[in-house]
């Protein structure tokens, strides 16, 4: 019985750890578009989106990963985003976002008082 759970334990660390490591990924190259628009975008919206962006998903990788971590990321990122593709990064990253923004706005109509 004591296989059985530790199998489970595994397969379910298997499963849940995928999905996480591919959205970390995804936070990580976010996360320095966000750094390069917020310095290099010449229109102010653009800037002000980066910003935006920049403590967005530092909020989302603080805590789950290391410096180490953090590091590795970057360097394995800077490899994947070109002057080529960042407008195309950067403009995923705000959809994502803005689903995220949207997302707590909705809760937050469910929690207020109703007016009565």
């Amino acid at each position: 019985m004591r296989v059985s759970r530790m199998a489970f334990a595994a397969a379910v660390a298997l499963f849940a750890g995928t999905p996480a490591a591919a959205q970390t990924t995804n936070d990580v190259k976010c996360l320095m578009a966000s750094n390069l628009f917020s310095k290099a975008a010449k229109d102010p919206k653009a800037r002000a989106l980066g910003d935006a962006g920049k403590y967005f998903y530092l909020g989302r990788i603080t805590g789950r990963l290391t410096e180490q971590q953090v590091r590795a990321q970057m360097v394995a990122q800077t490899k994947t985003i070109t002057a080529a593709n960042a407008g195309s990064v950067m403009s995923a990253c705000a959809k994502q976002m803005e689903g995220g923004a949207a997302m707590v706005e909705r809760v937050g109509k469910l929690l207020a008082p109703q007016k009565k």
